[in-house]
C-alpha cells in the first residue's frame, strides 16, 4: 500500500517488529492513513497491510545509512517541505539513532523524543537505578561493572546475592557486541559463571557498563509494565498499566510480554511518575517492573525511551497512542482536521494524572496457548476476560483483507505453538 499524495501528513516508522506495525496500524484506525515502515528488510508482519507502506533501508546498523536513506525518502514524500513527516523508532537501537542524529534529521522530520542527553540519563540502567534510589523508588540491589576497567584487569565485583541477572546497560551499544553464548539477559549462577561471561563480554569489544541485579524470584505472572505520557518536559498527563500474563522466552525476542490483563496500580504509577517528572520527560516512556513475593514491593527494572513492543494494550483501552502524538507534535487542528475514530476510552484519577481503567486481555498468542499458561491472580483475570470475549490481538484487524496477510498469521499462530514447546514460560 503507497502513501496517497493526498495524505495530510505521514508517520515514518523504523523497524520491522509487532510494536512497529501496532503504531501504524493506530495511525490507520486514528486517521485512515499509511505509514511509511522503515525495516532492515520486510517480513510477515508487515507484507500485504493496509496500513504499511514498506521501504526496506538494508540495515539498522549502519547509522550512516539509515540516516541517508531517511534523507532521501524525506525528499521523496514531501519534497517541498510542506507535507510532515513525523519520525519513530520501534526499538532503543532506532530511537537512539534518531536522537544521535537530531541535527541532520529535524529539518525533513517532527522527531517526537527528548534529547540524547535525557535520554541516556534514563535509558543507560545504572542512570537509572541511580535515580530510583535517590527518589526512593524500589529496585533491585544493583552493581555496574565497567567494562572498560575489566578488560584492563580490574578485579569483579565479590560478595554478590547469587543468582543475578546480568544485562548490558546500553542496549543500543550491546547489539554490536559478538561473542558466544549472547543473549539479551543473562542468569548468573556463581562467581565462576560471572567470571566467564565477562570475559567473554570483554572479548566481544562491548566497553559500556554491564549490569549485575539480585534476581528477583517469581514466574511471568510477576511482570508488570506502565506506559506514560508526559504532554510537556516533566509534565506526566497520562498512565497505563498491565500485568503480564507470559512473555516470550525464545532468544531473539526474550522478555517481551506475550499477554497483558490492564488494570490500575496507583502505586506503580506514582513511582513511575516521579521518575519521569525528575528526569524532565516528555512525550511516552514505559516502565518494566517484577512484584517481588518475598515483600510484596513492586520493583522497577528500566525505562524504555518510547513505546514498547506490546504498547498496542495502551490504545486497545480506549486511548489511541498516535493521537496523543499527532495532537502534541503537530497540532490539535490535525488531529481534529483527520480523526475518523472516536476516544472511548475512561479514567482513573491517580494523583494530578489521567489512568486508563478498563480491564482488558492484550495477546498476540492463539486463546488455546495461552490458557495453557495462564498463572496466578494475573491468570485468573486473563481467565474472566477471555470468558468475557474482552481479548484484543494486534495483528488482528479487521481492515486487513489481503488473504496472503490472514495465511501469514495462521502460520504465525502455529509458530507460537512451536516456539512455547521448545522455550516455555518461567514459572518461578
Amino acid at each position: 500500500m503507497r502513501v496517497p499524495d493526498t495524505q495530510p501528513f505521514v508517520p515514518v516508522i523504523l523497524g520491522g517488529d509487532i510494536g512497529t506495525y501496532s503504531l501504524a496500524r493506530e495511525f490507520h484506525e486514528a486517521y485512515g492513513f499509511v505509514s511509511v515502515v522503515v525495516p532492515a528488510g520486510s517480513n510477515g508482519v508487515l507484507d500485504y497491510s493496509v496500513a504499511v507502506d514498506v521501504r526496506p533501508a538494508g540495515t539498522m546498523t549502519e547509522a550512516d545509512v539509515v540516516v541517508r536513506y531517511l534523507r532521501e525518502l524525506a525528499q521523496e514524500l514531501s519534497p517541498t517541505g510542506q507535507r510532515p513527516l513525523m519520525l519513530f523508532g520501534s526499538l532503543d537501537l532506532q530511537v537512539t539513532l534518531i536522537t544521535r542524529h537530531r541535527e541532520m534529521l529535524e529539518d525533513a522530520y517532527v522527531i517526537p523524543y527528548v534529547d540524547i542527553d535525557t535520554m541516556e540519563r534514563a535509558a543507560l540502567k545504572e542512570n537509572f537505578y541511580e535515580l530510583c534510589a535517590e527518589l526512593g523508588v524500589p529496585h533491585p540491589v544493583t552493581v555496574a561493572v565497567d567494562m572498560v576497567d575489566h578488560a584492563a584487569g580490574a578485579p569483579a565485583p565479590k560478595n554478590l546475592p547469587y543468582p543475578l541477572i546480568g544485562k548490558p546497560a546500553d542496549s543500543s551499544a550491546w547489539v554490536s557486541a559478538k561473542f558466544e553464548g549472547k543473549k539479551k539477559i543473562h542468569t548468573i549462577t556463581d562467581e565462576g559463571d560471572l567470571l566467564s561471561l565477562l570475559g567473554r563480554i570483554a572479548g566481544s569489544g562491548y566497553r559500556q557498563k554491564f549490569i549485575l541485579q539480585e534476581y528477583v524470584p517469581g514466574g511471568d505472572d510477576h511482570m508488570r509494565l506502565c506506559t506514560y505520557w508526559a504532554e510537556q518536559p516533566g509534565h506526566v498527563t497520562f498512565a497505563a498499566y498491565g500485568e503480564v500474563v507470559v512473555e516470550e522466552h525464545s532468544p531473539i525476542v526474550l522478555g517481551n510480554s506475550a499477554g497483558i490483563v490492564t488494570g490500575v496500580n496507583e502505586e506503580v504509577i506514582n513511582h513511575g511518575v516521579r521518575l519521569l517528572e525528575a528526569l524532565k520527560w516528555e512525550g511516552f516512556g514505559m516502565i518494566d517492573a517484577k512484584l517481588d513475593p518475598r515483600d510484596g514491593q513492586v520493583k522497577f527494572f528500566e525505562l524504555n525511551p518510547r513505546l514498547g513492543r506490546n504498547h498496542y494494550y495502551v490504545t486497545a483501552t480506549g486511548h489511541n497512542a498516535a493521537r496523543f502524538y499527532v495532537r502534541r507534535y503537530l497540532g490539535e487542528e490535525y488531529d481534529a482536521a483527520n480523526a475518523r475514530s472516536v476516544e472511548t476510552g475512561s479514567y482513573q484519577r491517580v494523583g494530578g494524572v489521567d489512568a486508563a481503567n478498563a480491564e482488558l486481555l492484550y495477546t498476540v498468542l492463539p486463546l488455546p496457548l495461552l490458557r495453557k499458561h495462564l498463572r496466578g491472580t494475573v491468570g485468573e483475570k486473563a481467565r474472566r476476560l477471555m470468558a468475557a470475549k474482552r481479548v484484543v490481538n494486534p495483528l488482528m484487524y479487521s481492515a486487513e483483507k489481503h488473504p496472503r496477510r490472514w495465511a501469514y498469521l495462521a502460520m504465525n499462530a502455529v509458530n507460537y505453538v512451536r516456539k512455547f514447546r521448545q522455550f516455555p514460560p518461567r514459572t518461578s
